[in-house]
């Protein structure tokens, strides 16, 4: 019987949770066993009318909105509404309670469900846990208790809940028009669900571990402990799995480890049983059946993440064999559009004689637009395809349809390094000229809003495409994504790319069969391109807007900006016969030379690519950067020069970036702390109300980021954290200085604080009950991890934090931002101040923006 660690069998996570930090939450969690409840059960609920109002502020991708009835909710001056009763929206104007019925099918709809709200109660008759299966919602408050939302309809998001004895309250938030609310019986207090899986193919012939992601429950009042997953399959070893802790009214998306049997015939099924238990007693069981590939066909494989540790797949459309072909082989990534799984991308190609399609799944089928989580998962499919089909690393390509046609043009912009050529087909090129409206940047603050979004905007990067191949595809009569989108990147790109082809199909919509990516024409362009090696590269135009992000072009590479956030330029060119480089920049205070460039590899093979370095000679090198005089050094071939601007201007060769600097493993923005492996470290050292906001705050960010990116986070109190376990860990604090005990462990010397009394950011100091505080800072002794905080100041500026949605691709957060509870009232003046921390992670006034007024 093979034993696995908890979580990726290799790094073990702790958490403890403890039964007496829950007492406030008695009213919600007291309930029931299973087994009592069966004997005298009630009637599920169900809502027979609902009130439904029409949308009452705005919102859109932006980390602002405006919203009366949250307002009431931050306030807390929300009462339970009547049919006829009024609501002021934020521009004085007037919307009322409206009742309506389900239709026979028991979905409510009504335009006020699209972005609006609707209102429900529920009278028990006894304290019970059920599972509610609600779909068409962002999210609900549950008696007022934030729970996750299922906006896309899946029908994925059941959550174990709790209905006290009384009336229990229901407000949902709309999404696309319709909701539907159902009601079911717990299956087992502790139990696995099949409604939610990610799982792989058995491939003949292979017998490594595989990890299947496995939605488990927690129905009951208490952190629930010491449980195991058993995974088993006909003809293979049992394998054991050690949950994390499990929180209370809870489910997370846990994965479980499976060994493949020695024997396994394609075309097949195999069955697999995954138990839980705890103490040699099996709690719950299900079965889960599998296919069964040839590694020659077309299938699925898993992977755990290093963004959070979770379970995700990729589906491969390998290439046909060729016993003659000793050259590696190419590796096409194709990215999915909108509601689209991975496996139906890669399964819509014919396979290739020359490479192998690979498509990640951005997460979700919608997930994030291939941006922020979505990004990260394009990227770790690529590197492990890379890594398992030994692929050419100089004929590498991106293509992808709809909104993977806007992946293909943001990633491509992002990462030139990376791609030989790109293709995107029917693709949008960003939010703003597709389906969103512009922040107001007109003020200070509103520059800043404006700048942490600018990784979203295409044409900020799009002449780092100059020297890659681009082939656009779109059909004419397209009624999702317009052609004009097209159109409008064919002539921009006339302007400075020497190729690029063109092709619009007469008559085609959207979707023209599978074709509209598997077009001929489009994989004989590809064909045609191809990386230049390291040392053909003689000229170098690089931009990037975040070297958290991307950072590097061939032999250049760009390590630290003047404004972090903003786009900087490096040009560089280079005369390998007197060894010269001359190099200009923009927003660039240091940059690093790979003298690679210098060292010509022997030949590519399906191995690696070797390096002869006995090609370079001690000879002196000669670097010019602007119009300063040009530096000579002596460097060893291979090395890595690093060169800094001082205060006045003047470059000189200087040292790697500190590691407690900004640099490309660590950057900001405020995102960037939710990754590798973060966990959510809740308060406990507040008053009751104070930690019941922490802990349900946390527990539907996880819910949040489950639904839209297929992820898991450990919930951790923060009197249970070791700051020793797993020091490289991001970690997003719930809660300020005076009720997280964590604060000081992670936290060390940041240029803002947060307490009860209000809001310090440097000397200045912003006070009230109401505010909102979100900042990103470096997890102290980790050169990796960063901390990002979620803390209010009273409970007004705490609940404020609710919807913040900094889960919603396109919505960029700065570094840092402070907002008060007239936010949802009046948008942008309600945030109090907003920045970019300097390269030391200092507060800078160039790079802050205060209200005006303040």
């Amino acid at each position: 019987m093979k034993k696995m660690g908890t979580r990726n069998g290799t790094t073990s996570r702790t958490t403890n949770g403890s039964r007496s930090v829950f007492l406030f939450l008695v009213s919600l969690l007291i309930v029931p066993s299973v087994a009592d409840r069966g004997n005298a059960q009630s009637k599920l609920p169900s809502f027979p009318t609902l009130l439904v109002l029409e949308k009452v502020g705005t919102s859109g991708r932006s980390p602002l909105f405006t919203d009366a009835i949250e307002f009431s909710l931050v306030t807390g001056k929300f009462a339970s509404p009547q049919a006829g009763d009024n609501v002021m929206r934020p521009d004085g104007t007037s919307q009322f309670w409206k009742s309506l019925t389900p239709d026979e099918g028991g979905w409510f709809k009504s335009p006020a469900l699209g972005g609006g709200y609707g209102f429900a109660t529920v009278n028990s008759d006894q304290d019970r846990v059920l599972v509610m299966n609600a779909r068409g919602h962002r999210h609900v408050y549950i008696n007022g208790v934030p729970r996750g939302g299922d906006l896309y309809a899946f029908g994925m998001t059941k959550l174990p809940i709790a209905l006290r004895k009384g009336e229990n309250t229901f407000l949902f938030k709309g999404g696309r028009g319709r909701l539907k609310i159902q009601f079911e019986e717990l299956a087992a207090e502790i139990s696995l669900q099949k409604h939610d899986l990610t799982t792989p193919d058995f491939l003949v012939g292979s017998r490594e571990p595989l990890f299947a992601g496995i939605p488990v429950f927690n129905g009951t009042q208490e952190w629930q402990r010491n449980l195991l997953i058993r995974s088993k399959v006909e003809g293979s070893t049992e394998t054991v799995f050690h949950l994390p802790p499990l929180p209370p009214l809870s489910m997370r998306k846990l994965a479980a480890p499976i060994t493949p049997p020695a024997s396994l015939k394609a075309k097949k099924k195999a069955t697999v049983r995954f138990e839980v238990s705890r103490n040699n007693q099996v709690l719950h069981a299900i079965d889960v059946d599998l296919n069964v590939k040839s590694p020659q066909e077309k299938h699925k494989r898993t992977f755990l993440s290093t963004v959070d540790g979770s379970v995700q797949y990729f589906a491969v459309t390998p290439m046909k064999e060729e016993e003659s072909n000793s050259e590696a082989p190419a590796l096409f990534l194709s990215l999915h559009g909108a509601g689209v799984e991975g496996t139906n991308q890669a399964f819509s190609y014919k396979p290739k004689d020359w490479g192998h399609i690979v498509a990640p799944t951005n997460r979700r089928a919608f997930g994030f637009d291939w941006e922020d989580w979505g990004r990260l998962d394009a990227l770790e499919v690529l590197e492990i395809a890379k890594k398992l089909y030994g692929a050419d690393p100089l004929r590498t390509y991106l293509t992808g349809h709809s909104m993977g046609g806007h992946g293909t043009w943001n990633l491509g912009v992002h990462f030139p390094n990376l791609f030989a050529a790109i293709a995107p087909s029917a693709g949008w090129r960003d939010f703003w000229s597709y389906a969103a409206s512009e922040n107001d940047h007109s003020t200070p603050v509103g520059q800043l809003l404006h700048r942490a979004s600018n990784a979203s905007r295409t044409l900020l990067l799009s002449k780092n495409l100059s020297q890659r191949g681009v082939y656009i595809l779109h059909g004419d009569r397209d009624d999702n994504v317009p052609v004009s989108q097209a159109r409008f990147m064919r002539e921009h790109l006339s302007e400075f790319h020497p190729n690029f082809a063109y092709y619009e199909k007469p008559g085609a919509g959207h979707w023209w069969g599978n074709q509209c990516m598997d077009w001929p024409p489009l994989f004989d362009f590809l064909a045609q391109n191809t990386q230049p090696e390291e040392h053909e590269v003689r000229t170098i135009e690089f931009r990037t807007v975040n070297p958290g992000i991307s950072s590097r072009l061939h032999w250049i590479e760009i390590e630290a900006q003047d404004h972090w956030n903003q786009v900087s330029l490096i040009r560089a060119e280079l005369d390998p016969k007197v060894r010269a480089f001359s190099i200009t920049e923009e927003n660039v205070s240091q940059f690093a030379l790979h003298l690679s460039a210098l060292q010509k590899p022997r030949t590519r093979t399906r191995k690696k690519e070797e390096v002869d370095a006995t090609v370079l000679k001690a000879t002196p090198i000669k670097i010019s950067v602007g119009n300063q005089s040009p530096i000579d050094t002596n460097p060893s071939p291979g090395e890595i020069l690093h060169f800094r601007k001082d205060p006045k201007g003047a470059w000189n060769v200087t040292s790697p970036l500190k590691p407690a600097e900004k640099n490309s493993r660590r950057a900001g923005p405020f995102k960037d702390a939710f990754r590798n492996d973060m966990a959510f470290v809740f308060a406990t050292s507040g008053s009751s109300e104070e930690n019941s906001w922490a802990f349900s705050k946390a527990r539907f960010d996880a819910e949040t980021y489950w639904y839209r990116g297929n992820g898991d986070v450990d919930l951790i109190a923060d009197k249970d954290f070791d700051p020793k376990t797993d020091p490289d860990r991001g970690i997003v604090l719930y809660g300020n200085a005076d009720t997280n005990r964590a604060w000081d462990l992670v936290l060390k010397d940041p240029p803002l604080s947060v307490h009860r009394e209000g809001v310090r950011v440097g000397e200045r100091m912003f006070q009230g009950d109401d505010l909102a505080c979100l900042f990103v800072f470096p997890r102290d002794g980790s050169t990796v991890a960063s901390v990002a905080v979620v803390a209010g100041t009273g409970m007004p500026g705490s609940r404020l934090t609710h919807q913040l949605p900094y889960f919603v691709s396109g919505a960029g957060f700065p570094d840092w931002m402070i907002i008060r509870k007239e936010m949802l009232l009046t948008g942008i003046k309600g945030v109090l101040a907003a920045g970019f921390f300097d390269g030391k992670w200092k507060l800078r006034s160039e790079d802050s923006g205060f209200f005006q007024g303040d």
